[in-house]
C-alpha cells in the first residue's frame, strides 16, 4: 500500500477467535471474514476457483438434502468429523473440488465449524471467505472497502485453534490504516511465530493432527499454499460467489 494512501480516522480490526463469542461482537457496518482453514474456507475459495456457480452454507445435513432436493443439478457436499456425509456428492476435502465436477454447478454444502460460523455471521453488510489459498486477495478487498473489519474465527467445536487465528495475523501483518484489538494482536503475534512454516503449523495443529490420522494429509498441504487463487469469496443472498 502506498504510504501517501490516507485512510479514515477510527478504523479498527479485531478477531474473534470463536463463534460463540460472535453474539458479543458488532458487526454493524463492517466487513466480516469468515476463516476456516481446516477446511470449509479453503473448499469453498477452491470451488469458486474452479468454477462453481455458487455455494450455499446450511447448518446441518438434513438442510443440505433439502436444498439439493430441489434441482438434480446441485451438488451436495460437507463433513461431519472430517468425514463425507453419507449420501453426499462431496465430503469437504478441497482437493476433490475440481473443475471437472464443480465448474458450472451450484453447490450446497455443511460443515461442522465452518458453515455454523458463516450463518452466525449473516448480519453482516460484507461477508467474505478467507483462506491461505486467498490471502492477498482478501487483503487487497480490504485495503480498498477501508472499513472496520471482524475476523471471524471458525474454531474447532467452539474452540480456540492456531490456524484460524494464524491467517487472521497473516492478514493483519499486511494491513495498515487500522487500530487493533487485543485479540488483533495477538492473532499477529501467533502468525509471526508461525510465518516461516505454515505446513508445519498446519500439522501441528489439533484439527491437523486429526486429518492426518483419518487420511487426510494432503489436505494440509493444499491448505497451506498461499496465494493459489486471486479470487475473493463473498455471501449475497445467502449464496456465496466470486466477488466482481
Amino acid at each position: 500500500m502506498p504510504k501517501s494512501e490516507s485512510y479514515p480516522k477510527g478504523l479498527v480490526a479485531d478477531v474473534v477467535f470463536s463463534p460463540d463469542l460472535l453474539p458479543f461482537s458488532d458487526l454493524d457496518g463492517k466487513i466480516v471474514v469468515v476463516i476456516d482453514i481446516l477446511r470449509a474456507s479453503s473448499t469453498i475459495t477452491t470451488a469458486l476457483a474452479n468454477g462453481a456457480v455458487s455455494i450455499h452454507p446450511v447448518l446441518t445435513p438434513e438442510d443440505a438434502f433439502r436444498v439439493a432436493a430441489e434441482d438434480p443439478e446441485i451438488l451436495c457436499c460437507g463433513e461431519r468429523k472430517g468425514l463425507k456425509v453419507k449420501g453426499f456428492d462431496l465430503g469437504n476435502s478441497p482437493r476433490k473440488f475440481t473443475p471437472e465436477l464443480v465448474s458450472g454447478k451450484q453447490i450446497v454444502i455443511t460443515t461442522t465449524n465452518g458453515t455454523r460460523t458463516i450463518n452466525a455471521c449473516v448480519s453482516a453488510q460484507n461477508l467474505l471467505v478467507g483462506s491461505f489459498l486467498n490471502l492477498s486477495s482478501i487483503v487487497d478487498f480490504l485495503h480498498k472497502a477501508k472499513v472496520s473489519v471482524v475476523f471471524a474465527c471458525a474454531g474447532r467445536m467452539g474452540q480456540f485453534c492456531t490456524e484460524d487465528s494464524t491467517f487472521a495475523g497473516a492478514c493483519l501483518n499486511r494491513m495498515s490504516g487500522w487500530e487493533l484489538s487485543d485479540s488483533a494482536r495477538t492473532a499477529l503475534l501467533i502468525y509471526k511465530h508461525h510465518q516461516n512454516d505454515l505446513l508445519t503449523m498446519l500439522k501441528e495443529c489439533d484439527h491437523g493432527r486429526y486429518l492426518e490420522q483419518i487420511g487426510l494429509t494432503q489436505d494440509l498441504n493444499f491448505c497451506a499454499q498461499v496465494d493459489y487463487y486471486p479470487i475473493v469469496p463473498r455471501l449475497q443472498q445467502q449464496l456465496i460467489s466470486i466477488d466482481s
